[in-house]
This record gives structure tokens, C-alpha cells and sequence, in this order.
């Protein structure tokens, strides 16, 4: 009806069968073109009253779950228990969400007071709005009779006595005096709510503005970053200090192990993908010594000559007078060997046996050297050929470790259980834009944050697989450098440049694999993997039964 140029109210009107019209337009207008969940406005104001027929219409008609709208909350209380007592007030409501959410689909329901809450908190129903009245502004909109902090007082209010009764169900607002991202930021700084629905307020928008950014401003305001408990906090100011930014789950998860890791002595398998900056990490493990913070990086794989690189690590009789071999320099703190797999399989046995017994004989001699620095052996492999959970148990590390980075079975024996997967970008979406953030500063000296990008812009970014990983990243920061001109970078201006080619392997990957690795990055909490994956609750949990992941 508001498309028709009618107000909201109309649909309580006797004009038309709003229910009837809703149900042709979104058949018509929505659900042929639509990926993401559409809700049905239902109402039990109809001649005949059976939910369970409306719930499987509601089904087969395609609608991921059903509203009660219009309702009967709009109504005064007089004219709210006679429909009651006429079969057709809040308590049918109530009973026809359930109905619909028997089938197996999702309710949303609609509410005015904290009585009404009750009643379908009982009711079990999946998610509760709270109806703070017909939306406000517009030419067609009403007046605000309730300031910010009033709607605030009673959302907390209602909001407690619904996660008292139902601590699964979801609590929404709508309506009444929040007409823009800042209002509903300020509802968010005094009462919790899990949802906004923006009802006319998102038709309302000024048509120069974009209705994807409008939304997505929205949405920022009500994605309030998780409270860090004390230990994830002091973790992330340790990292800071070694250069890391973001605080994703799977980062949190890596810094944990490292910071662990920095503190002894053994050696260190370090895995990552090709294009992530790994000096961070090398940083840190450096930190922990104790000792000189001296740390030497050495390529192997740049070697031409086999001999340079046994040279360089054990010594010769020859040189050992003018200078110490790299694994017995006791000035260095550190000593980072990259492409360890370049090496041939005798020396690397020789350099398991230097790590296992902590000394070597330099070659031509029968002289014993104690090892000086801590050794951290570096990997480097192809896009999509590391795996979250990759130190999953002893018995099985040999094997994964030879086949991610070539060691021989010995050095990779000597490595079990000191092995650190530097996660890649694609698993660490949730730090995107600080990682956008911070190689600006350092490249550009300016910053470049969210704002700097719109909506469809940004959703690019997150769903791009970056197979080139930071070094990708920070390659697409300096190409647009200049591009913005005061205005939200649009996917048209970041698409040419971002990697076409998909990484190794991840064409292999079934959707089973994508979602099984979705859920192990986000704790197997549903409602962040959903997120995460741009798909909803409903459909990751389909998903979770149709390839058996619930176990």
C-alpha cells in the first residue's frame, strides 16, 4: 500500500484484503527475485480463523516465516478486547505465529506492551519486536510523542522480562521516534536489543542517497563489537606491540598459541600462504628469548648452490675462525630459515638432528657447537593449501607437515607439535577494514576506513578470497589512492583491481567444506557464521542437516 502512495495505516483500513494484496506483490515482486529470507504480514481478522491452513500457505508459497501485521496492537485497549473476544485479537496472533513456526519456518512478532511480550515470550516465539508506533518523519509520517531515552527505558525493560522468560528469542524494535542510524545508536548505548527492523523509515530515503548504505549504516550502528573479556584484551595489546591489527576469532585463536610459543625455546614450524606478512609473527617469537633481540632472516630457496646454504648453517673448518655458523651465533636471538623444504633431504636430516640434540659438529671437524639462536623454520605455500585446525594431534602432524611444506619426515618428527599456521586474510574478514586501515597509515599516512567505502563496496571486499593475501591488500590500498574524490569508494572502482584467479584448491572445496570451515572460524555459533557466510539462520541450519554437521 505505501507503494501505492497510501500510508502505512491503510492496511487496517477497510479498503482492500491487505493480506491478500501482500501475498500477490511479494509472489510477484519479491520472491521470484529474492536470495535473502522474505516474512509474510499475516493478520487473523479474516472470515474464517485456522492458522494451521495459513502456516502452510505461508510454506508453500515460499516465505521464510510470517508477521503479524497488520495487528491488532495498533488499536485502542477498549476495541483490543472486544476483538479478543470476538477470536480475533493478540492471543490468535500469538497462535497463528506458533502455527507457522511448527512448519518449521521463522515468527516474528509484533508487540505494544510488555503484557503482549509475555504472552509470546511463553508462546516460545523465535523473535519479538517491540512496535513503538507508526514510523515518524516523511510526508506521510507521524509526529514524535516519545523521546529517544523514553523508548530506550522501555525496551530494556521489556527486553529483560523476554530474555528472562526466553532466552533463545531474538528482541527487535521498530517504529515510533528512531528515524536514522544515529537514533538508533543512541537506543544502543542504553538498552540491548538484538535487531532493528526498519519498516518505512528505509522508504523514506532521499533518492540521491544509496538504500543499500542507508541499511548498511543501520546496521553498523546495531553490530556492536563483542566485549573482550580481560585475557582476549591484554592478548590484543601484546600483539599491537608486535604489530598486528584486528581482533577476528581466528586471530584471537593464533595470537594465543604464539604468545605461548614466544615464551620457549624449541624450534618453530611456521606455515602461511603465499602474500601473508609474516614479520609480525617473527617479531613476537624474536621478543620472547630473553636474550639478544637479534633476529636473521635466510632464504634457502633462493639458493643456487646446495653448499652456500650447509656453509651458512653449520660452518666449515675453514671459517669457523673468522665467523661463528649461523646455528651456533650466539649474538643472534632468532634465526628464521625460509623454503626449509629447499633443502636436500640429508641436510635436513643432519639439521633434525642439530635441533633434537640442541648442538652439531661443523663440518671437517670433530668440534661440538651448542645452538645459539632459537631456530623458526618458515613455509611458504600456495593459496588454499593451508587449513584452520592444522595442529590437530601428534599422531597425525608428520604427515600434514610433510605435505604442506615438503620437510622430510625427520625434521617434520622434530617439528610435531611446534607447528604455527599464520591464518590468511579469507579467514580473518572480520579485521578487513582494520587491515585496510592500518596499511594506508603505513603506506599512505592517512587513513582509510569504513567510511571511505559504500555498502555494495564493502561487501565486495569481504566475499573477495583474497588469494594474495596481505600483500594483495596492501597493492589494492596504493592502486586507490586518489580514487575516492570525497565520495564512498563503489564496487565499480575496486573490481579491477582485486584477484580474479581463485585460490589453489579452493575450487575443490564442496559447500559442505565452506561451511564446516565457517563454523569452526566462528565457534559453531550460528548466528556469526550465517553472518559471515551472507546467508540466513534458517538456511545455515538447513545447510548444517542436509550435510550432517550438527554433531
Amino acid at each position: 500500500l505505501r507503494n501505492m502512495g497510501a500510508p502505512s495505516i491503510a492496511c487496517m483500513l477497510p479498503i482492500a484484503d491487505a493480506g491478500q494484496l501482500t501475498e500477490s506483490f511479494a509472489g510477484e515482486e519479491l520472491l521470484a527475485q529474492c536470495r535473502i529470507p522474505v516474512f509474510l504480514g499475516v493478520n487473523v481478522w479474516g472470515r474464517t480463523y485456522d492458522p494451521a491452513r495459513v502456516a502452510r500457505k505461508v510454506k508453500e508459497a515460499g516465505f521464510a516465516g510470517a508477521v503479524n501485521f497488520p495487528s491488532c496492537m495498533h488499536y485502542s485497549r477498549p476495541l483490543q478486547q472486544i476483538l479478543s473476544h470476538a477470536g480475533r485479537g493478540i492471543e490468535q496472533e500469538v497462535a497463528q505465529l506458533r502455527a507457522v513456526q511448527d512448519q518449521g519456518l521463522a515468527g516474528i512478532f509484533y508487540c505494544a506492551t510488555r503484557t503482549q511480550a509475555r504472552l509470546a515470550a511463553d508462546a516460545g516465539i523465535q523473535m519479538i519486536c517491540l512496535n513503538l508506533g507508526w514510523n515518524v518523519g516523511g510526508v506521510l509520517g507521524h509526529q514524535a510523542r516519545t523521546s529517544i531515552e523514553e523508548v530506550a527505558a522501555v525496551a530494556r525493560d521489556i527486553s529483560r522480562l523476554v530474555k528472562r522468560i526466553s532466552p533463545e528469542t531474538r528482541f527487535l524494535l521498530e517504529g515510533g521516534p528512531i528515524a536514522t542510524p544515529e537514533d538508533l545508536g543512541r537506543v544502543l548505548s542504553l538498552a540491548r536489543i538484538d535487531g532493528y527492523v526498519g519498516g518505512s523509515t528505509i522508504e523514506r530515503i532521499p533518492l540521491e542517497v544509496s538504500i543499500a548504505d542507508q541499511i548498511d549504516g543501520f546496521r553498523q550502528s546495531s553490530q556492536r563489537k563483542a566485549a573482550l573479556d580481560q585475557e582476549s584484551a591484554r592478548l590484543l595489546s601484546w600483539a599491537r606491540g608486535h604489530g598486528f591489527c584486528g581482533r577476528s576469532p581466528a586471530l584471537l585463536t593464533f595470537l594465543g598459541r604464539l604468545r605461548d610459543m614466544a615464551a620457549g625455546k624449541l624450534p618453530v614450524l611456521l606455515v602461511a600462504e603465499q602474500g601473508v606478512d609474516t614479520e609480525p609473527t617473527l617479531r613476537a617469537l624474536a621478543s620472547g628469548q630473553g636474550g639478544p633481540a637479534t633476529m636473521v632472516r635466510y632464504d634457502i630457496g633462493k639458493e643456487n648452490v646446495p653448499a652456500r646454504s650447509r656453509g651458512f648453517l653449520f660452518g666449515h673448518r675453514d671459517s669457523l675462525e673468522r665467523r661463528p655458523p649461523a646455528l651456533a651465533d650466539a649474538s643472534v636471538g632468532l634465526l628464521a630459515l625460509e623454503a626449509p623444504e629447499s633443502l636436500s633431504p640429508a641436510l635436513q636430516q643432519r639439521l633434525a638432528a642439530a635441533l633434537k640434540s640442541g648442538s652439531f659438529r661443523a663440518p671437517g671437524t670433530k668440534r661440538s657447537l651448542p645452538l645459539g639462536p632459537r631456530v623458526i623454520l618458515l613455509s611458504l605455500v600456495a593459496a588454499g593449501q593451508t587449513r584452520a585446525g592444522e595442529d590437530r594431534g601428534p599422531e597425525d602432524l608428520a604427515s600434514e607437515n610433510r605435505a604442506a611444506s615438503g620437510l622430510d619426515p625427520a625434521l617434520a618428527a622434530v617439528m610435531a607439535g611446534w607447528v604455527l599456521r599464520v591464518p590468511p586474510v579469507r579467514e580473518r574478514t572480520e579485521d578487513l577494514m582494520d587491515l585496510i586501515a592500518q596499511a594506508a597509515e603505513q603506506n599512505l599516512g592517512r587513513v582509510l576506513d569504513r567510511t571511505a567505502f559504500s555498502a555494495g563496496a564493502a561487501s565486495l571486499l569481504h566475499s573477495h578470497l583474497w588469494p594474495g593475501n596481505d600483500q594483495e591488500l596492501t597493492s589494492l590500498v596504493g592502486r586507490l589512492c586518489g580514487l575516492q574524490g570525497g565520495n564512498p569508494l563503489q564496487p565499480e572502482d575496486i573490481r579491477p583491481f582485486l584477484k580474479t584467479e581463485p585460490a589453489a584448491g579452493a575450487a575443490d572445496r564442496s559447500e559442505k567444506d565452506w561451511i564446516l570451515a565457517a563454523l569452526w572460524r566462528h565457534g559453531f555459533n550460528r548466528s556469526k557464521t550465517a553472518d559471515a557466510l551472507g546467508i540466513s539462520r534458517k538456511t545455515l541450519y538447513n545447510k548444517i542437516l542436509k550435510y550432517n554437521l550438527s554433531g
